[in-house]
């Protein structure tokens, strides 16, 4: 079975050019699937049959596994017997008539505009790092990127004179991301004033570098997070998707429209967009409250 999930990677790869990341999680699945599956006797996936699939279902819930966990790994299961059901390896799939569990859905977390000038205020532009996090802040605020898009950013994928940022993004489909003229500035001294100072003998290409001269990595934007986050008195849990959310949710606040808003992020539906009209609706909510008791 995991000479099949081999397979079924590499196709995936090559079809949809999935992420590492994504690559991850399917093998992972797919591999504790196994597990399970071995003291019943089933050593192949013609075996499985649709009363496996709802045991094993049942068995995840009573284990306690989140409903977004399981629907993650029925997706992923479904995925396998598609290619499967293509290479001819199985003649049917059991996953037809299996509902993925319904979890409720919570709405992203966002920073406030006054929120968003404290931590942009917080790094210390006198110092080549100070101007690095700045920077970070600023174009993560600006454009809304993902932390991986960021980071795997090179100076040759920035249009200085259309202020926009070529970005390759989820299953290799390329955007163009616009710069405001805030982000831009701190671009531009970073690359001139800190970026220097911080190279180490041969440069790697990438855009952001740490303290060492090597790319920055997520763990230790993480770290540049959490403190400037505590700098700036802001106590809550953020991570750098809480920038990507807060981004979305301000654009919206600003008048902008959803499939604007979707082309900026990246998103391949507008569904996944339309989160952000929750959020950006109690905002709405309000400022009616007060100008209704205004008037």
């Amino acid at each position: 079975m995991t000479g099949v999930i081999d397979g079924f990677l590499s196709d995936l790869q090559l079809r949809r050019g999935a992420s590492a990341h994504t690559m991850v999680n399917y093998r992972r699945d797919l591999e504790h699937l196994c597990e399970w599956l071995a003291p019943l006797g089933i050593t192949s996936w013609d075996q499985v049959n649709r009363a496996t699939v709802r045991r094993w279902i049942a068995w995840m819930h009573g284990e306690g596994y989140a409903p977004a966990s399981i629907a993650r790994k029925l997706s992923t299961l479904r995925s396998l017997f598609r290619y499967l059901l293509r290479e001819s390896l199985v003649e049917t799939t059991p996953m037809l008539l299996v509902p993925a569990p319904k979890g409720r859905k919570t709405l992203p977390s966002v920073l406030t505009i006054e929120e968003i000038e404290r931590l942009l205020g917080a790094p210390d532009a006198s110092t080549p790092l100070g101007i690095r996090d700045r920077c970070l802040f600023e174009v993560l605020y600006a454009t809304g990127l993902r932390i991986s898009e960021l980071l795997g950013l090179t100076a040759d994928q920035i249009d200085w004179t259309r202020r926009s940022i070529q970005v390759m993004g989820k299953g290799s489909k390329e955007r163009i991301v616009l710069i405001g003229d805030l982000a831009i500035d701190a671009l531009e001294r970073y690359v001139h004033e800190s970026r220097p100072r911080l190279e180490r003998g041969a440069d790697s290409g990438a855009l952001f570098l740490s303290h060492l001269g090597t790319p920055l990595s997520v763990r230790g934007f993480h770290l540049v997070l959490q403190n400037h986050l505590a700098q700036a008195g802001i106590a809550r849990h953020v991570t750098p998707h809480t920038l990507r959310h807060s981004f979305a949710t301000h654009l919206l606040e600003g008048g902008a429209d959803l499939r604007t808003v979707q082309e900026l992020l990246g998103h391949a539906s507008v569904s996944t967009t339309q989160v952000y009209t929750h959020v950006s609706e109690g905002y709405l909510r309000d400022v009616y409250a007060r100008a209704h008791r205004g008037a």
